[in-house]
């Protein structure tokens, strides 16, 4: 087990960091129930929501960025609680994914967003499927990477061999604040108990969703399983899978893969991959 977490250490510290997160120059606030949502809105065309993953920022994207607004809208969101958004309940150590999504739809109602592509890492993936499932029309095309349908007991275990000290030094390479660091990682402890409830998908809510959807998993994801992967695939009417070899938990987040990631996704994003009937 201490030889699992020190790989995955040095999988995850070997990623791109970023230091302590400031406001960019495309930076705005959007006040959800006296909660302050950060956000950065870049480009134009068609809008594309950039969601991250736990314990990270906006800033992950910032290979991104650029190549994607050349032709689309792009909006690069710090989920609440992390960077330069603010604590939605501190007194609360539950993670929520659908209030998430709840902040989101009321991001994109106050910037007059109809409907919206999506890229999402991580619990940014598992956010936008309550987004898909609670709106399905507000979707066009949409791209998971490392999403999870429910919290699996590989994650549970790896949750547990990893220990809040190990999440602590997830949350500083990630740029967090000290008051962040500790809050995030006692949060992401308590996920370790979680069996079903937040986020759980069934068949028959996956059937619903209307966008067209890329599932992206690595082969070597240590959290996810590849069943959900599959699941996800065979449970989502319009969806198309890509196992990235050798790619981890954030394959788009592995320099060596960033090129490809990039390519695929505005192939995806732009039309370009024939649906199979």
């Amino acid at each position: 087990m201490k030889k699992l977490a020190i790989l995955i250490f040095a999988i995850i510290a070997s990623l791109n960091s970023f230091g302590q997160v400031t406001v960019n120059p495309h930076g705005k606030f959007f006040n959800y129930n006296g909660t302050k949502i950060y956000y950065e809105d870049i480009g134009s065309g068609e809008p594309l929501l950039l969601l991250h993953n736990f314990f990270n920022t906006a800033d992950s994207w910032e290979p991104y960025i650029k190549p994607y607004s050349k032709q689309y809208r792009t909006i690069a969101v710090d989920m609440m609680g992390h960077g330069r958004s603010d604590i939605y309940n501190e007194s609360d150590l539950t993670f929520r994914h659908e209030e998430y999504a709840k902040m989101l739809f009321a991001l994109m109602d106050s910037l007059k967003i109809d409907k919206v592509n999506g890229i999402g890492a991580s619990s940014g993936g598992s956010t936008l499927l309550y987004l898909n499932v609670m709106q399905p029309g507000r979707f066009k095309s949409v791209i998971t990477v490392g999403g999870h349908l429910y919290y699996s007991k590989q994650a549970r275990e790896a949750t547990s061999i990893l220990g809040i000290d190990q999440f602590k030094e997830w949350a500083i390479n990630w740029g967090q604040s000290l008051e962040k660091q500790e809050y995030l990682a006692k949060m992401f402890w308590e996920m370790r108990k979680f069996s079903e409830g937040d986020p759980s998908f069934t068949p028959d809510k996956l059937n619903t969703i209307q966008a067209k959807w890329l599932v992206v998993l690595g082969d070597n994801d240590f959290v996810i399983p590849i069943q959900h992967a599959l699941e996800m695939y065979q449970g989502i009417p319009n969806s198309r899978l890509w196992i990235v070899p050798n790619g981890n938990h954030l394959p788009h987040l592995e320099p060596e893969i960033q090129p490809e990631f990039l390519r695929v996704s505005l192939e995806f994003l732009d039309d370009k991959w024939d649906t199979i009937d």
